[in-house]
């Protein structure tokens, strides 16, 4: 068995847990206390658990972004439902996007440049994720009326095969005509 990698050991632990980590990264230095991660380290070894200070500025640096993505999206959840309220005509794709723009600010805001790329970064995957499925269901219509399509061809076949009557056969001769200019044989 593959052993953990010991940021993950931080990140995975309880939330509560990893407020406390946070709160000893946060102690202020003092003549009494070495303060910010050396005493979070000091205080995480103490409990048995160890860990690199790397690791631990990792997971705090980590902590933080997590902080600042789940105040965006608080933010961008209250802007959009503000917006359904007043503009309950307003279409839900529309909404996502004031949200989605909100949600960049905010993060953009907090001043970390690299937070506002990969946050394009996902707004671009997630776009083009629902493009791909938007084709895909488009794939299938498709597919469904070449079956019908090609269902009504094999029945206007046997029609010709088994005679026509007057009446009837400049109509199947149109659609025939029709099919055979889509492709459908």
């Amino acid at each position: 068995m593959k052993k953990p990698r010991s940021d993950s050991k931080l990140k995975s632990l309880p939330v509560e847990r990893q407020e406390q980590i946070i709160a000893w990264a946060n102690t202020p230095k003092s003549e009494e206390c070495v303060g910010g991660l050396a005493f979070a380290l000091e205080q995480l070894k103490s409990d048995g658990l160890t860990v690199s200070m790397s690791t631990l500025a990792d997971f705090v640096s980590w902590w933080r972004l997590q902080q600042r993505f789940s105040r965006a999206a608080s933010r961008a959840e209250e802007i959009a439902e503000m917006l359904r309220q007043q503009s309950p005509d307003m279409s839900p794709e529309k909404v996502r996007s004031v949200a989605q723009s909100v949600f960049t600010l905010e993060a953009v805001d907090a001043g970390d440049a690299e937070t506002y790329v990969n946050l394009e970064h996902l707004q671009l995957k997630r776009e083009s994720a629902e493009t791909k499925a938007r084709l895909e269901q488009e794939k299938l219509v498709i597919s469904r009326q070449r079956l019908v399509l090609s269902k009504a061809w094999s029945q206007l076949q046997r029609i010709r095969e088994q005679g026509l009557t007057d009446a009837n056969k400049d109509g199947v001769q149109a659609l025939l005509a029709e099919f055979e200019a889509l492709g459908v044989k």
